[in-house]
């Protein structure tokens, strides 16, 4: 079995994982014991993943390229936006309109990215190091600043 970094599991019961050092999201199937990979593009490394609304898996690569994915587990596509300026796309977590937010470490803020796979950003917030990220049922993203020792939140207007 390949090392799995994050987890979850869907509304059927069926577990999914990312699999950094094999460039994939994988689902296992506990009846059996099997496990099915689903190769991820352009060279990314899914590291945390989470189930939107719409059952869509999405995913963050931190390390570099870097960038967010999202996987439809009925087709078993794969689709990823590469994240150039490196901002440390580290945790995830799904919002109840079926975006997700996902926090950027090394820029300092949080980001959201929608089914058109567009990422809007929130103001950065030098030395903060944002990890751990969920989403509250009105949609606000509260997050951890680790390197600030704060508990943060994005509220949305």
């Amino acid at each position: 079995m390949v090392q799995p970094s994050d987890l979850v599991i869907d509304s059927t019961g069926g577990v999914w994982f990312t699999a950094p050092d094999d460039h994939s999201v994988d689902q296992f199937d506990p009846d059996t014991g099997t496990v099915t990979p689903f190769p991820v593009p352009d060279g990314l490394s899914p590291r945390s993943i989470t189930i939107a609304s719409d059952g869509q898996l999405w995913f963050t690569s931190r390390f570099v390229p870097q960038g967010v994915g999202r996987l439809d587990p009925t087709t078993g596509v794969v689709t990823t936006v590469l994240t150039p300026s490196n901002p440390g796309p580290e945790d995830i977590d799904a919002s109840p309109d079926g975006s997700v937010w996902f926090t950027q470490t090394t820029s300092g803020n949080v980001a959201r990215i929608d089914n058109t796979l567009t990422i809007t950003e929130g103001k950065a917030v030098k030395g903060s190091g944002p990890l751990g990220i969920v989403v509250a049922p009105n949609g606000d993203p509260w997050y951890a600043m680790t390197d600030a020792n704060k508990i943060a939140t994005f509220q949305l207007r």
